[in-house]
């Protein structure tokens, strides 16, 4: 920061109606005596759910696609993590479980 001081950036997302309520709250929080606002736009994948099977029980997956193909597919966590804490095994072979469930439901045609 200025003259090679520290500083923190504090970033806050929130509709623009809410900017000067939340400029205000960060002048009377903070010791700041300036913020910068801008407004950022957002590109999203279209979402749906699917279930699968796994060993673990059954797991919510959310599939994000782009004009079509699928781009990402994701474990819900808490699904996840109950499973694990029901099955004391890490999460993380929970997630693995799931998702290797959902590409196995795609090669089969299920999707």
């Amino acid at each position: 920061m200025k003259k090679s001081r520290p500083g923190v950036l504090l970033t806050v997302l929130a509709e623009p109606a809410r900017a000067g309520e939340l400029e205000a709250l960060m002048f009377a929080e903070t010791t700041t005596f300036g913020v910068r606002r801008h407004e950022v736009g957002r590109a999203k994948l279209e979402r749906r759910f699917d279930t699968v099977e796994t060993a673990h029980g059954r797991i919510r997956v959310k599939v994000g696609s782009r004009g079509g193909p699928v781009v990402t597919v994701s474990p819900e966590f808490e699904d996840c993590r109950a499973a694990a804490a029901e099955h004391d095994v890490p999460v993380r072979v929970v997630i693995e479980a799931a998702a290797a469930a959902w590409r196995r439901g795609q090669d089969a045609g299920d999707g």
